[in-house]
């Protein structure tokens, strides 16, 4: 029922009611992986989450695919999905942190690459790459790359739910100068980053489905290419961002 009322509102494009489907989504991915794989949820559960996604968005771009740019409507379909996967991660993060070992050692092994000082150059490359990753998985997969997308949720989710645990009033909250930051002070190259993610996997599910029909009109793919270029360009300035 799930991916149903999902391609539903994609049609639509009742970008709140996505939001909400894609936090549903999360939710029950966790409550199906407790009960079923209760010993590995940090994989399990990002899976599930992911499942009821990958159909509606194969065939919902699949069918705008004939329809060309511009590619907003797309862009905040998407988008609008990873924002509620990302909050329904947020609020099992805060609830059951234990749960998620994966996305806890990503964040303490790598600062989920917000460490002020780290160089731009490793920052833009890690970031660069894992909008490689989304693209070739939506392009060979179609919305596969709905999978990635869901992983980089969880990751997301969990990093803004531990640093939240560590705030004791408002005041630090909103302040950008303690020794742990305030988890508003990430917002601004975040956003970057995964809106590059987030095109990564439209571009590659676009390119998929016109393969699948030969569609290799010139204007089209020059249509494409400055889609990934687009892409590219949000996932540098969230890289000039975070290192500034």
């Amino acid at each position: 029922m799930l991916p149903e009322l999902i391609y539903r509102e994609e049609r639509k494009e009742d970008y709140k009611a996505l939001y909400g489907l894609g936090l549903l989504a999360g939710i029950i991915g966790f409550l199906v992986a407790w009960i079923v794989f209760p010993g590995n949820l940090s994989i399990v559960a990002v899976v599930f989450a992911a499942i009821p996604l990958v159909y509606p968005l194969n065939r919902y771009f699949f069918e705008d695919e004939k329809e060309r740019a511009p590619h907003l409507q797309e862009v905040l379909v998407y988008g609008s999905l990873f924002a509620g996967l990302t909050t329904a991660f947020f609020i099992l993060g805060l609830n059951f942190q234990d749960a998620f070992e994966l996305q806890s050692q990503l964040v303490g092994a790598a600062g989920f690459a917000t460490q002020a000082e780290a160089a731009f150059t490793s920052v833009f490359l890690n970031n660069i790459t894992v909008f490689g990753i989304i693209l070739l998985a939506a392009l060979f997969v179609g919305s596969a790359g709905a999978f990635v997308l869901t992983w980089n949720a969880s990751v997301l989710g969990f990093f803004f739910a531990t640093l939240v645990k560590d705030f004791r009033s408002a005041e630090e909250f909103f302040s950008c100068s303690n020794p742990d930051p305030s988890p508003l002070c990430y917002l601004p190259h975040t956003t970057f980053e995964m809106g590059g993610f987030i095109v990564a996997g439209v571009a590659g599910t676009l390119i998929s489905a016109a393969v699948y029909r030969k569609d290799f009109e010139t204007e089209l793919w020059k249509d494409y290419s400055k889609l990934v270029l687009a892409g590219v360009l949000l996932v540098l300035v969230g890289a000039v961002l975070e290192t500034a």
